[in-house]
């Protein structure tokens, strides 16, 4: 028995051994294959390019290819408004890994911004963006395989890596790439259905081409309105590439374009930046006729407009291009063409991936070039910039939150600026206000922006008065120059003007036991509208001034906002409430110790009106604009940290006006029915205020009750002579002849009563971004605060049939009607966010 249970014990062990050894093997084998890099069909619970990959599953794909692979590094650089990662994935060789930082800084150091000495390398830099419009969703499913390639390397993928960094950006929008994504999985078939009739092919409103403001972020790479281009931009500046790719997709029928790009370029793209896109298009063009896929160059896509994903890169000496693929929203899974063909996102990735590699292998391939025509680029930025000024100087007497305002975009790009250190002597330089050379005498503490810097030829693009123009056709608008934007004094000299240090502005300071008569906000900025909402929203009155008065020997403009003891004296903490945030702010506040005026009009005159307290309410929803109702709505809760109310056109009707004071029509193609309007008329003459913005005030013109009606065509034409006549044009010459009739932005000098209140903290001067033809009469009465004149004064391009029609006609205009009002804004104030002035403007509607 002794021998049997030895035996037996010896034959259990070896069985437990064995069992042991297969455990091993198999956890082994379980451990190299979660280790094992998969391919996106293999990571994804279906097979990649049949449907939509989910925001959150595209962003565990790269942490899968990041956590197999050490040669692939993953930064989250930022949120979205909806919380959502923004994500950037580093791929190259093990060699260049291991030194990352070192070539990065290394990198900076060309720019010249960053200091120190160069170690002389030629490692490119290839960043490579995908969907910024979040419908435009085949980019970034492609990433996808684009990743999963470069990390699985080869023979020539490893070559290429060798002396190539790049970057990738799997979803620049990801809110409204979820809300594209989402939706499309909500609604498609089990199986494709391409016909286009049916409703996964019919994208709701409002898309997932914008952000979740409804911005479009494709047209904000330069001035930064919302968070995600914030955090990126900050991260390119990181990098500063050597070539950007910003990858789009367009309208089915077309093919797929890649560069080079069409006219007009901007004069400051260089001769050397224009011929590489030669080089790139060709090397991808061998690739499309292999497999003989259509494609164009040089149509339709210009390199005009300084804040796309193109343009934004190009003025920071990359080679930046954009490829669009046919597809977008409207082609879902896939569609049918009118060639017969079906186009499927299987199809549009295969575009994108392979425009994607052969990217980074023309840049390898010709890295030593790039580099070193990058580091010409920065040398002449800083040695010979282009252009034909040298410095621009802002006046320090500008209000100190427009100061603010344009200091905070100009710290976001990096451009350098600091102040004039002592009085200077008379200089001629372009006033950007009257559009005039003029003499000026730069004086201490003025604002001056060098141009010889290492961010030279952006600070010029964004600055220019006007850009030279070579071909009318165009993408975009036409003017945007920053100083005109903010309504700033300021001046572009040909002068080199020495400057010092910048301080920071001051915030505002009221010692802790000041109980004066009255506090005066300095109005007709931004921030002055951030603290004045802020103080409205503790509960505190304020009231305006419609003239100007004088006091102390300190004259105070109409539109001052005045913050009386005697309309807050039941607040308890109105002095403590105005000292917090006063000292929060930069915008100056002023106390008055004393009603009775030196000039003017004494402080309890009925012509100091209470400001309103908005209690807002604006139409938003089918048929309305998505940009128009998310500039509104970013501007309440981003701008002015202030509630507003949306509701949906066809539910107008049903809301009780009573609880409002304040109802806005944005732009759109939406319509309001004869009850609904005469349910604004009642409310309009019973206390409310109604503003209309840009086409939202075609629901009102030529409507009963309302004076507003666009200009006839007798108006229009002055007495001039018909048209002579010509000779029958060329079909091919529709399109150009249609911009001879359209205002696709450009920047007109307005004429302004001063007296109104939508007039007030303007300045002398108002410039307005026009962007379309569409024009309105003088109103009837006294209420054209804003307004064109014959042959008014402008910049950009305008075509000479539109710049007939807008001769005498509105830009602003207040109706009176009963114990309320009506305002018209005929051209967007809050467009694109960045025209800064036109949010005074906007902000005069809604308080006064």
């Amino acid at each position: 028995m002794l021998g049997l249970s030895f035996y037996l014990g010896r034959v259990m062990m070896r069985y437990l051994i064995y069992i042991a050894f297969i455990c091993i093997c198999l956890q082994t084998y379980t451990n190299a294959q979660s280790n094992a890099l998969k391919s996106p069909s293999e990571f994804l619970p279906y097979v990649h390019g049949t449907r939509f990959t989910p925001h959150h599953l595209l962003v565990d794909y790269f942490q899968h290819v990041a956590s197999v692979n050490p040669n692939v590094k993953l930064i989250e650089y930022g949120r979205t408004y909806e919380l959502r990662p923004l994500i950037a994935a580093i791929i190259s060789s093990p060699e260049n890994m291991n030194q990352l930082e070192a070539l990065r800084l290394n990198n900076l150091k060309r720019t010249g911004m960053v200091k120190g000495e160069i170690t002389q390398n030629n490692i490119a830099i290839v960043y490579l963006s995908y969907s910024i419009h979040g419908n435009e969703a085949a980019g970034s499913e492609s990433s996808m395989q684009v990743l999963y390639e470069l990390a699985l390397g080869g023979t020539e993928i490893n070559k290429w890596l060798s002396n190539t960094i790049v970057i990738i950006d799997p979803a620049l929008n990801p809110d409204g790439y979820s809300r594209f994504s989402n939706w499309s999985n909500m609604v498609s078939s089990a199986k494709n259905d391409p016909h286009r009739e049916t409703r996964e092919h019919a994208e709701p409103w409002p898309g997932g081409r914008v952000n979740h403001y409804y911005f479009d972020l494709n047209r904000d790479w330069a001035w930064q309105t919302q968070k995600e281009s914030r955090d990126r931009v900050a991260f390119y500046m990181q990098w500063m590439p050597q070539v950007h790719v910003d990858l789009h997709e367009m309208s089915p029928e077309s093919p797929y374009f890649f560069a080079p790009a069409a006219q007009p370029y901007h004069p400051y793209i260089t001769p050397w930046q224009a011929n590489f896109m030669n080089t790139i298009g060709k090397n991808h063009a061998t690739y499309f006729d292999k497999e003989g896929w259509r494609y164009y160059t040089k149509e339709g896509f210009d390199l005009f407009y300084p804040s796309y994903g193109d343009t934004y890169p190009s003025f920071s000496g990359a080679i930046g291009m954009t490829y669009e693929q046919g597809g977008s929203g409207l082609g879902n899974r896939a569609i049918l063409l009118e060639n017969g063909d079906t186009l499927t996102l299987a199809d549009r990735i295969a575009h994108h991936r392979t425009t994607s590699l052969s990217t980074i292998e023309a840049s390898s391939k010709n890295a030593a070039e790039l580099v070193s025509e990058f580091d010409l680029y920065f040398k002449n930025s800083v040695n010979n910039p282009p252009g034909e000024f040298k410095s621009y100087v802002i006046k320090s007497s500008n209000q100190a939150g427009r100061l603010l305002d344009l200091t905070t975009l100009l710290d976001r790009q990096g451009i350098k600026y600091g102040i004039m250190p002592d009085d200077g002597r008379s200089i001629k330089g372009f006033n950007y206000l009257s559009g005039e050379e003029i003499s000026f005498s730069p004086l201490k503490g003025d604002l001056i922006i060098p141009v010889s810097q290492p961010r030279s030829v952006l600070l010029q693009a964004l600055f220019e008065p006007e850009a030279l123009l070579v071909d009318s056709v165009t993408y975009d608008i036409t003017a945007w120059s920053v100083p005109m934007a903010f309504g700033l004094d300021a001046y572009a000299t040909s002068e080199k003007l020495d400057f010092t240090t910048y301080t920071p502005l001051k915030k505002s300071f009221i010692p802790d036991n000041s109980k004066p008569y009255a506090y005066a906000i300095e109005w007709g900025s931004v921030p002055s509208t951030q603290l004045v909402s802020t103080l409205l929203a503790e509960g505190i009155v304020a009231r305006y001034t419609t003239s100007e008065f004088k006091i102390n020997d300190i004259t105070y403009p109409s539109g001052t906002i005045l913050l009386m003891r005697a309309d807050n004296r039941k607040l308890d903490a109105f002095d403590e409430l105005v000292r917090i945030a006063s000292a929060k702010s930069v915008v100056r506040v002023s106390l008055i110790n004393s009603g009775f005026v030196q000039t003017g009009k004494d402080l309890g005159s009925n012509d100091f009106p209470l400001v309103r307290k908005p209690d807002v309410i604006s139409i938003a929803g089918e048929g309305v604009s998505t940009q128009s109702i998310g500039q509104i709505w970013h501007f309440f809760e981003e701008d002015l940290n202030y509630p507003i109310h949306l509701v949906e056109p066809d539910q107008i009707e049903d809301v009780d006006l009573d609880d409002y004071n304040v109802l806005i029509l944005p732009e759109g193609y939406y319509d309001l029915d004869t009850d609904v309007i005469n349910k604004l008329k009642l409310w309009v003459s019973s206390g409310g205020k109604l503003i209309a913005l840009g086409t939202g005030i075609r629901q009102l013109a030529g409507k009963e009750g309302f004076t507003i009606k666009s200009l006839t065509k007798e108006e229009v034409k002055n007495g001039t002579d018909p048209e002579p006549a010509h000779y029958p044009e060329a079909y091919a010459s529709t399109r150009r002849k249609s911009v001879s009739e359209d205002i696709g932005g450009a920047v007109f000098q307005t004429k302004m009563d001063r007296t109104n209140p939508l007039a007030f903290g303007l300045g002398d001067y108002y410039l307005t971004l026009k962007t379309s033809p569409t024009t309105y009469a003088w109103l009837p009465a006294e209420g054209n605060a804003i307004f064109l004149d014959m042959n008014p004064k402008y910049y950009g391009f305008a075509g000479h049939k539109a710049l007939e029609k807008i001769n005498k006609s509105l830009v602003a205009g207040l109706e009176s009607k009963g114990k309320g009002s009506v305002v018209y804004i005929v051209d967007n104030p809050l467009f694109r966010s960045f025209w800064n002035s036109g949010k005074v403007l906007f902000s005069n509607a809604l308080f006064f």
